[in-house]
């Protein structure tokens, strides 16, 4: 079986004053298949904002229907209510995959 995903790129975005946890501005990772990368630069990012953000990794790497929010939302909140950091996901290629016969 033959199947394809959106390669993503997760930054941190946002007005720097306003952010209550340690994220830094334009820092990330990229997501190709099941692997997480940091980008140059990056030397560590929150497990608590990497845990929130899983669920929307995994739906924006799969094709969505351009009705669908999914498509078009590509900011995430800091699941820390007092700060202002986003992650913007963008889809930065794609990538086809194959499961051998079971």
């Amino acid at each position: 079986m033959i199947y394809k995903l959106y390669d993503l790129r997760v930054t941190t975005c946002g007005d720097e004053k306003q952010f209550n946890c340690s994220h830094i501005l334009g820092q990330g990772f990229e997501v190709r298949g099941e692997n997480i990368s940091f980008i140059e630069g990056t030397e560590y990012f929150s497990h608590y904002a990497l845990a929130s953000l899983m669920p929307f990794i995994a739906a924006k790497q799969r094709v969505t229907d351009s009705a669908d929010w999914m498509f078009y939302e590509d900011s995430i909140a800091c699941p820390d209510p007092l700060c202002g950091a986003r992650f913007k996901i963008e889809r930065i290629s794609r990538s086809t995959y194959e499961y051998g016969d079971a």
